[in-house]
């Protein structure tokens, strides 16, 4: 399939030549694994000695295996283990929870947007730990792990602390006003620059007194705040939660920092988690549309490539939408493998040749790789004497190679050229 799909790849560059972002999915989803996303929030318990660590995770209904139930509907059963390890590799925590779930067609049964929810809580002593998730499908006996460490901060000498900061799509409050339920986002991606979500954290204080001054802000990647606020809330208990609501239309850029301060009594705290935005399937806003068709320049003849950047949003994305259709190597499945292949080759090129002034995309090194895949082989020569640091590609099936120089000494590798006419032989 993949040798497939890098020809297939390799012939719509050559013949039709000549910051948004594309959210990809992972390769272990849609294999008929029960393949599970993640996230910890690390919270104060309510002893103050140890902290709760929540474990959220999501499994799409498409990989799991439904059963047709015995009344109705069709029937699916998940088992779910967390297990914690200190750092010399000594089981300290063990839970494992059984869920079951029903769903009315067969249609949700192959759905990628409904999924299970899985939450676990975690008491833990301050320290360093190693954790182990694991689901297992009771019908198909299939499983998947996931792993990660994490640290428990240590904060009894602390006058103020904060949890980690928690992202929510909806939540539910008691006859109180307390929390008496929430549904984490378990990324920090987010895939629309529509609607809202939640912020989510707690703050402890020592002291029962005084307020505690909340200042947040949302810092762009050009260091810009595009948004700022400061609320105040009096300490009426060593635990306090707070919730945010925001409106993603506040948003203009495709990556930010959330940055929260906590004030109380001239002592503060501060944290940070970034935040961004992803398209997936076609770019929903004007900024990420036009982004999208300029990372097609490798791919799209120049005079259309113009033509639809003076267009209205609806037509680029028809236009977006017609394009990689036409060209999707396996219609009946979900995903356009073209698609998702070239676009993932700009993330690549984003995440490893951008420099302070030029995406990673728009450099020699990242036109190369987009064009063609990644070498079968690179000779890195980051020390020479006698010459400018430099690489070497190639690719043995296409009987290709690209010698990159690193003219600035600061990794600004550009294509030498002697070699530029193989590029488009």
């Amino acid at each position: 399939m993949y040798k497939f799909l890098n020809f297939t790849l390799f012939v719509l560059l050559v013949f039709t030549n000549v910051y948004g972002q594309y959210k990809e999915e992972s390769t272990y989803t849609g294999v008929g694994l029960p393949f599970f996303e993640y996230t910890y929030n690390r919270q104060f318990s309510n002893d103050y000695n140890k902290s709760s660590v929540y474990i959220y995770a999501q499994i799409v209904f498409d990989d799991i295996t439904f059963v047709k139930s015995d009344t109705s509907g069709y029937d699916a059963e998940m088992e779910w283990l967390v297990a914690v390890y200190t750092d010399d590799d000594q089981l300290t925590f063990s839970r494992t929870i059984t869920k079951k779930i029903n769903v009315a067609t067969f249609a949700e049964t192959n759905s990628r947007t409904g999924y299970m929810n899985l939450k676990s809580e975690v008491p833990l002593d301050p320290g360093e730990y190693k954790f182990l998730l694991r689901t297992i499908d009771l019908t198909t006996n299939k499983t998947a792990q996931r792993r990660f460490d994490l640290e428990i901060p240590d904060y009894s000498d602390k006058d103020i602390a904060l949890s980690d900061l928690l992202f929510l799509n909806s939540i539910e409050f008691d006859s109180l006003g307390m929390i008496k339920d929430y549904q984490p986002i378990l990324s920090n991606n987010f895939t629309i620059k529509e609607g809202m979500f939640y912020l989510y954290f707690n703050v402890y204080s020592k002291e029962i007194k005084g307020q505690a001054k909340i200042h947040y802000k949302f810092i762009n990647n050009k260091n810009k705040t595009d948004f700022d606020s400061t609320i105040t809330k009096p300490i009426k208990s060593h635990i306090t939660s707070h919730i945010l609501k925001i409106n993603k239309n506040i948003f203009t850029e495709n990556k930010y920092d959330l940055e929260v301060e906590v004030d109380i009594d001239g002592e503060t705290e501060k944290i940070t988690k970034p935040i961004t935005f992803f398209w997936k399937a076609v770019p929903n806003t004007l900024t990420d549309i036009d982004e999208a068709l300029r990372q097609m320049v490798y791919i799209l003849p120049q005079d259309s490539l113009s033509y639809y950047l003076d267009a209205s949003l609806k037509e680029k994305q028809d236009f977006f939408k017609r394009f990689w259709k036409s060209r999707d190597p396996n219609p009946n499945t979900k995903k356009n493998e073209l698609m998702d292949e070239y676009f993932k080759r700009i993330n690549y090129a984003n995440a490893n040749f951008s420099s302070l002034s030029t995406n990673g995309w728009l450099t020699d090194r990242g036109r190369i790789l987009i064009k063609f895949g990644q070498p079968d082989d690179i000779e890195r020569h980051p020390f020479e004497l006698e010459s400018r640091p430099y690489e070497i590609w190639r690719y043995y099936t296409l009987r290709k190679v690209f010698l990159f120089e690193d003219y600035t000494g600061f990794g600004d590798f550009r294509l030498h050229p002697d070699f530029l006419h193989v590029e488009y032989q």
